[in-house]
């Protein structure tokens, strides 16, 4: 299934959304952000999907926003609706979603597109991969959650040069600041990407899910609230046909096989 601003194929297990607007570096509009959503909620629905793959077609991943659709003249409170409408509908369910997400950064992940690969579980940049937090070059503060991620990764004052110059790092400096996984060459970044999400997908979806969400919330937790966390979460995983199937697979020296139940 697809439109013109994103294209989306679910093969498996693994769904892909590749951003479509090459010939403007797939930089963003309300179109592009009211597809994203939907599929967003499309996919944490689906259970045929076990992992995602984000990347953009051409040679960007996001530019960011599309300077040539902004309008000066809209209003301070339609611009706060708007943004608190893409923060709803499209950063916190991607961050959200019970499944684990790949980006894999072919090009320019430049703004907000920056910091969609930041809402990712796993960052895959090709060789050819340039990240920018751009917003002081337009006048304008890290968006898309840019504040409240990049220094989780990064720490707070790499952050702040990062944030404050606007300067743009290739993707092995990602890789040194920790936020890139893996960096690999350009004609191997969808295998890749594709061979960890389908070796993610095979994995126990309700174990996923909640080591995802545990995880989240780890920085912004205690030490007591997360170990009471985990106690409530491996009470309920051992309660699930996955992990029968698990200890199943061990027993007899096979690979298990968590999606059975699902067929």
């Amino acid at each position: 299934m697809s439109n013109d601003t994103i294209l989306y194929d679910v093969a498996g297990r693994v769904a892909t959304i590749t951003f479509n607007r090459p010939d403007v570096l797939n930089a963003t509009n309300d179109d592009f952000y009211k597809e994203f959503a939907r599929l967003l909620s499309e996919i944490a629905e689906d259970v045929r999907v076990g992992c995602v793959i984000i990347t953009g077609a051409g040679r960007a991943f996001c530019a960011g926003a599309d300077v040539k659709s902004m309008n000066p003249d809209m209003k301070l409170l339609a611009r706060r609706k708007r943004h608190r409408w893409i923060l709803a509908d499209v950063l916190r369910p991607l961050i959200n979603l019970e499944k684990p997400v790949i980006a894999a950064v072919n090009g320019a992940a430049v703004g907000a597109g920056f910091n969609i690969a930041l809402a990712a579980d796993i960052v895959i940049a090709s060789d050819k991969a340039v990240f920018s937090q751009i917003f002081t070059k337009l006048g304008l503060v890290p968006d898309l959650g840019g504040l409240y991620l990049l220094t989780r990764v990064v720490g707070l004052n790499k952050a702040k040069e990062l944030c404050f110059t606007a300067k743009k790092i290739g993707a092995a400096e990602g890789a040194a600041l920790g936020f890139v996984n893996r960096l690999v060459a350009s004609e191997e970044l969808l295998p890749a990407a594709t061979a960890l999400a389908l070796e993610i997908a095979a994995g126990p979806p309700t174990a996923l899910a909640m080591i995802k969400t545990l995880l989240n919330k780890s920085s912004n937790s205690s030490l007591e609230q997360m170990l009471e966390y985990e106690s409530y979460a491996q009470t309920l995983a051992y309660t699930t046909p996955e992990h029968r199937e698990g200890v199943a697979a061990f027993r007899e020296k096979r690979v298990p096989d968590f999606h059975k139940a699902e067929d």
